[in-house]
């Protein structure tokens, strides 16, 4: 724990962060970019953990923290303020791995899809996520589940994800919804959400 605590002593505005593992996953690209090397969203955005501020010390927070986008974190250290528009948008690399702060710029969602749009790139349902872009397995990570977990939670009844996973129903059923939304790599199953108690098992699962 105050290992742990060590690294969340560098302070961003509201925040605690670790500047020095931030600095140290980031890799200069020869397109200008600079790129996140750690650990990504499943959109393909970079992430990275920090403390809220405790009111009475001043000093991080104890109880979890949270997770911020790494591409939001270098806008904060480059103009120390929150920004007071929705979006960090990139521009004009479209990178969501670049954290070059010139190539950051605070702005509206209507500002990301327009720059989309003359970029030659369509947005996709997603906030953030372009076609095409990240929508693929990255072999560089390390996935919890297998393809066919995530097939099969896809598909499965939220009583049996539920009771595979030792969780609550409404849990499952956010744990479903998010896998339909995500992992964008795999297609998703022709088949419907299962209306029946039992959840659909997968060709050869027993």
């Amino acid at each position: 724990m105050g290992r742990r605590g060590k690294k969340l002593t560098d302070l961003v505005v509201d925040r605690y962060v670790n500047l020095e593992l931030f600095a140290r996953q980031q890799q200069v690209m020869p397109s200008g970019c600079i790129e996140w090397t750690g650990v990504q969203n499943n959109i393909g955005y970079g992430f990275i953990g920090f403390r809220h501020v405790d009111p009475a010390t001043g000093a991080p927070a104890k109880g979890p923290g949270g997770m911020m986008t790494t591409h939001r974190l270098q806008w904060m250290i480059t103009h120390n303020r929150l920004p007071t528009q929705r979006n960090i948008n990139h521009w004009p690399c479209n990178n969501k791995l670049c954290l070059n702060p010139a190539h950051l710029v605070e702005g509206s969602q209507r500002d990301k899809l327009d720059q989309m749009a003359q970029a030659g790139i369509r947005g996709g349902r997603e906030e953030g996520r372009l076609a095409g872009a990240y929508n693929h397995k990255q072999h560089q990570r390390d996935y919890k589940y297998s393809e066919e977990d995530i097939q099969w939670i896809r598909t499965a009844d939220t009583r049996d994800i539920a009771g595979r996973y030792s969780i609550s129903r409404s849990r499952a059923c956010a744990m479903r919804c998010g896998f339909r939304t995500g992992y964008t790599w795999l297609p998703l199953p022709d088949q419907p959400y299962p209306k029946g108690k039992t959840g659909r098992k997968l060709k050869g699962e027993s």
